[in-house]
């Protein structure tokens, strides 16, 4: 029987231009530049959720009105975007833009509906995006990879929503339907729970979820309390 032959290793080094080719071959599948697509989404979600929010601000019934005026909901979806990447800083990144696009969106409709955008508040908001967005985006990148940081992550977006909730039934609730605030604060215990029971079962970090969410709801409602925005106006 002939003895099979070991292939022969070419004898010159490998170029700069082979070993580059190396690298990408070891690379996984899918991993050649991900990144932009999750930043057109966001910018176009962005955009498109802000512009309708300004037209269903006329449009919605009494009892969801306050959806096309509230930092939840968008706040929600710049965390729902944030899961669009496996990479930390797209996701970092995706916060920010998604809700300063809701910003100019919200804008354009508003000029489209026939009204000037104040200055002030699009100032306002806009620092809002690049503060808030980076936590909401890295928030979703943590649900996504289920990492330490997700009983955190889960938790803030809980507060969000239930903070939001409080300080609806706290101050506004004799201009605005309690029953809408009421609902702010069901759908972030919601989530909560949702998370404790699917994602972290374990009594550490359902425990960890639980008090960022109420430190989290707390500084919401003391914040807003504020009234930071006229600081802008």
């Amino acid at each position: 029987m002939p003895l099979k032959r070991r292939p022969k290793s070419s004898p010159f080094p490998a170029t700069a231009t082979d070993r580059t080719a190396m690298r990408a071959d070891s690379r996984p599948p899918g991993s050649h530049r991900t990144w932009p697509a999750p930043l057109a989404i966001a910018l176009g979600a962005g955009a498109a959720i802000g512009c309708l929010t300004s037209y269903a601000q006329g449009l919605l019934p009494d009892g969801l009105a306050p959806l096309a005026n509230s930092a939840g909901s968008w706040s929600a979806i710049a965390f729902l975007l944030g899961t669009l990447s496996r990479h930390a800083w797209v996701c970092a990144l995706i916060g920010v833009l998604s809700l300063a696009a809701m910003v100019v969106g919200y804008d354009i409709g508003s000029i489209l509906r026939g009204y000037q955008p104040a200055m002030g508040m699009t100032l306002f908001w806009l620092a809002a995006a690049v503060v808030a967005g980076p936590p909401l985006g890295l928030g979703g990148h943590a649900l996504r990879t289920r990492s330490r940081l997700t009983p955190a992550a889960v938790g803030a977006m809980s507060g969000v929503l239930i903070g939001e909730g409080g300080y609806g039934l706290s101050f506004i609730a004799a201009t605005t339907p309690p029953a809408y605030w009421w609902c702010s604060i069901a759908a972030g215990t919601a989530l909560l729970v949702w998370a404790i029971a699917r994602r972290f079962p374990d009594l550490r970090s359902a425990t960890a979820a639980t008090g960022v969410t109420a430190l989290v709801a707390i500084a919401f409602v003391a914040v807003y309390s504020l009234n930071l925005i006229g600081l802008f106006t």
